[in-house]
């Protein structure tokens, strides 16, 4: 069961041509001009466009252009616009504060200050967020990424869930699983053993005070498919979670142990505490930014709009 619960948790871009795909085509007045509209709010095109072109002028993106990857761009452009926004809304909510000493850490350090290669030698997984974060200013990055620090830390220590587990190493076993649990959620438990999964599925397992309880406050009975990536030692796979329950405490368990936890790895954590939040609200994306990934907070290619993960939430009202 522990090793089962380990795997959960751990994780889970020629600018013509970019202009033209990136024309006004929406369906509707409230579409036209529109990346993304979130619960009513608009990111316009535009937006998107404006972090783009400020992308386009920095030396390290040239093989990003030469490659015709600033597709790629494009997606990270949105994918830090919605997080922005949610950001901003739940730290009204939750009456969040950026800590000024770490503030000036931070700005004394700046990451983004960084001389990037021109070369092509930083991956692009690693050089497309540091371009967009560097295009919309440090003041933004640092807001964001300290607001989503102190969304952890709020909640680290008081959070819990109840969740099932299976696990597969084919995706389209595990997809067909997440599909039926969410089509019948008081049926999971017996479609999980009946399922064909790679080992007896975990069932009603409570995660405690951990940080894997932050990457699943959501609806009750929602389904998450993570994708599982291989390393040397193991093929890599996908994992079906069912969340039964959730919790969160007034005050931090005596059982939770934060001598652990990686500073680093709180604003990941911090954003995957803002799915709930979108699960509450609707997201309509631009076809030509692909598809929107809730699992993972981003947009992503339509091919792989699955393949990163996937959250589906109940399809029925028996809650």
């Amino acid at each position: 069961m522990t090793s089962v619960l380990r795997r959960v948790v751990a994780p889970f871009a020629a600018v013509t041509a970019l202009v033209a795909t990136m024309s006004a085509c929406g369906t509707g007045p409230s579409q036209i001009n529109s990346a993304v509209i979130i619960d009513g709010h608009v990111i316009s095109v535009d937006e998107v466009q404006s972090l783009v072109d400020k992308v386009v002028k920095e030396p390290a993106a040239r093989p990003l252009a030469a490659q015709h990857k600033l597709d790629l761009v494009a997606r990270e452009a949105v994918t830090q616009l919605v997080n922005h926004r949610l950001i901003a809304e739940v730290a009204r909510e939750e009456n969040l504060r950026v800590d000024e000493s770490q503030l000036s850490q931070l700005r004394q350090q700046n990451p983004l200050a960084q001389k990037l290669p021109t070369d092509g030698s930083v991956p692009t997984e690693q050089l497309v967020p540091i371009l967009v974060d560097r295009a919309r200013g440090f003041d933004a990055y640092a807001n964001d990424s300290l607001l989503l620090m102190e969304l952890a830390k709020k909640y680290l220590g008081r959070a819990e869930a109840t969740i099932s587990v299976a696990g597969f190493s084919d995706f389209g076993k595990a997809k067909a699983l997440a599909e039926k649990i969410a089509a019948q959620p008081d049926k999971g438990a017996d479609l999980m053993r009946s399922a064909g999964a790679d080992g007896e599925p975990q069932l009603n397992v409570n995660t405690g005070p951990t940080m894997l309880a932050l990457q699943l406050q959501l609806p009750k009975q929602t389904v998450l498919v993570v994708n599982q990536p291989g390393t040397a030692q193991s093929a890599g796979g996908y994992f079906v979670v069912q969340v039964l329950s959730t919790k969160v405490a007034s005050s931090p368990s005596p059982n939770a142990d934060s001598s652990q936890t990686d500073p680093n790895q709180l604003p990941l954590y911090g954003k995957y505490l803002l799915r709930e939040r979108l699960t509450d609200k609707g997201i309509q994306l631009s076809p030509r930014y692909g598809a929107w990934n809730t699992a993972e907070m981003k947009a992503v290619p339509k091919s792989e709009a699955d393949l990163t993960g996937m959250l589906l939430l109940p399809k029925n009202d028996k809650q």
